[in-house]
């Protein structure tokens, strides 16, 4: 009897001492196949589901995993890594942990999309776009896609570059609310429409342009250097000797000058308030303000003389 009478007051003391289980006391800690991350070291916290009590998962969700991810990259966590960081911080006894052998890890941002590179490229270009040009296009060359971090995305242009037919490289940076987080270089094709003026002739070296011996018609231009601007008859002349059919280029013409080379001129000497004319010869070419040198055919002195007009130059005596 005294035996069933201790046997009984145990379990009596048993029973009072033993919770009554819960949902709520259970730890269950769970991660998917998959995770992104937006901070640069991973936590408990970040990367699962966790059911305990408030407190305990407040703790938990601290626990310290390791490094996330640089963007664009992917690192694996394994299961016996989050047992291990369990276990080591003795901050839970029982639980139960549903995750896989292996969780792919990545970090959060956006897609820097090919897209988006060739837009902001066109929208530089067409900063740069002439009046001339009648039609243009940009062609992409190998833009690649990127993971960059999340945020408001702008970009910056690298330089004053002018955009030319053919290849152009940009360098973009790329800003990500407010800072600049990489540059990275975008190579396209630029084709341009415009009319170009062609020789319809052979032109030799000095020969002024006029609508018999040139055309204009509309060509891809190639070089960039092309004259594109209105040339009137009879004010420009071409620089050097010019084949049938040519495109004429910036480098190819020059304005006619205001005064030729061994050309008479009327040479004014001025002294205070006396004024000379006299007839010289011009020793080089001269444009309006151009400094030349002539010579007087009265003394056959060779003077400095500043061209004033058609035909005119004028030395003022000191």
């Amino acid at each position: 009897m005294k035996r069933l009478q201790i046997l009984a007051l145990s379990l009596l003391l048993l029973g009072g001492m033993t919770p009554a289980a819960s949902a709520g006391d259970t730890v269950v800690i769970t991660l998917p196949p998959t995770v992104e991350v937006e901070s640069g070291e991973l936590s408990l916290g970040q990367v699962a589901e966790i059911k305990a009590a408030p407190k305990l998962r407040a703790q938990l969700e601290q626990l310290t995993l390791g490094r996330a991810p640089r963007h664009g990259e992917t690192v694996w966590l394994y299961r016996t890594n989050v047992v291990y960081a369990l276990d080591r911080s003795q901050l839970v006894g029982a639980y139960t942990l549903e995750m896989p052998a292996k969780v792919k890890v990545t970090r959060a941002g956006q897609l820097l999309t090919a897209e988006l590179l060739l837009a902001a490229v066109e929208t530089q270009i067409g900063k740069y776009a002439s009046d001339h040009w009648t039609a243009w296009r940009v062609e992409p060359g190998q833009l690649h896609e990127r993971r960059i971090p999340q945020g408001e995305l702008e970009f910056r242009f690298e330089g004053d570059q002018t955009p030319k037919p053919g290849l152009n490289t940009f360098r973009v940076g790329v800003v990500i609310s407010g800072e600049l987080f990489t540059t990275v270089p975008v190579t396209v094709r630029l084709a341009i429409q415009a009319p170009v003026y062609v020789s319809t002739q052979k032109l030799n070296r000095y020969t002024r342009l006029t609508a018999d011996n040139c055309r204009r018609e509309e060509q891809e231009l190639t070089t960039g250097n092309e004259w594109l601007t209105e040339l009137p008859a009879d004010q420009y002349r071409v620089l050097r000797e010019i084949p049938a059919g040519r495109v004429l280029t910036t480098r190819d013409l020059q304005e006619v000058p205001l005064i030729m080379e061994k050309s008479k001129v009327r040479l004014i000497l001025n002294s205070g308030l006396i004024h000379v004319e006299l007839t010289a010869q011009a020793e080089e070419d001269g444009w309006l303000h151009d400094q030349i040198i002539v010579t007087n055919f009265s003394s056959n002195q060779r003077l400095t003389a500043t061209v004033v007009g058609p035909g005119t130059v004028e030395v003022t005596l000191e």
